[in-house]
């Protein structure tokens, strides 16, 4: 007699890859009743999956148009890594699924921006570096002054125009895209191709003074200062908690 675990295997198969893989020994109802059962369970879980892509990705949605949006997601959605991935991760994958599918960089683009927004937007709590925090510092202090990337901070390097589904954040195309929640609300902050390389040294960088001196090696000694003025105020420096 087939273990639990087997008979589980046996019907997520079923479930996934259809009824040439129908377990025979498992229902009381004859074949054509377990069958009709199963597909009803199976179009339920289907359908999941496909609203929980136009949740994630609600301005790409509209961008597409629906039916070009529903027939990429029908293809992302069965293939066989997804058909096992935990519904609150199944849109992770999806932007690099529509470069493989030839995707221009504007639609490929906006679905890094959603991801990036729901991945901010579940980050850890952490309280974002004011300004305030360093204003009397003497040089000494404000050089050592210890932090680390807020959990929220997200970057995209855009490599298509803005979707006019972005419109908000103005007519032209910047470099990259900062995405922060340094309170309650998830933002977006079009980003220079200097402020976007000093911002990707964030992760790896322990103080001001090491920021500052990645700021002088990409910007001269007037700006440098200012790039990471603007990187506080979008709070996506938080104070080390090592």
């Amino acid at each position: 007699m087939p273990s639990l675990a087997e008979d589980q295997s046996r019907f997520i198969a079923c479930l996934q890859k259809g009824p040439a893989h129908f377990p025979d020994d498992m229902f009381a109802e004859d074949r054509a009743r377990a069958l009709l059962g199963l597909k009803a369970h199976a179009n339920t879980i289907s359908h999941a999956r496909l609203v929980a892509l136009e949740n994630a990705f609600p301005k790409l949605h509209e961008h597409m148009g629906h039916d070009r949006f529903h027939n990429l997601s029908r293809d992302y959605v069965e293939q066989d890594h997804i058909l096992t991935c935990d519904l609150n991760m199944i849109a992770a994958g999806f932007a690099d699924f529509l470069t493989g599918r030839k995707c221009d960089g504007t639609e490929t683009d906006l679905a890094r921006v959603e991801w990036a927004w729901i991945e901010s937007y579940h980050a850890a709590e952490a309280d974002p570096m004011a300004l305030g925090d360093i204003a009397t510092l003497d040089e000494a202090s404000l050089l050592g002054f210890a932090i680390e990337a807020h959990p929220a901070m997200r970057l995209i390097d855009l490599t298509g125009a803005l979707s006019p589904q972005l419109a908000e954040l103005g007519p032209n195309t910047p470099h990259a895209l900062l995405v922060a929640r340094p309170e309650a609300q998830v933002l977006f902050h079009p980003l220079t191709g200097t402020e976007y390389d000093i911002a990707r040294k964030i992760t790896d960088i322990t103080t001001l003074g090491n920021l500052l001196d990645a700021a002088l090696e990409l910007s001269d000694e007037t700006s440098a200062m200012q790039h990471i003025v603007t990187l506080i105020e979008a709070g996506v420096l938080t104070r080390s908690r090592g």
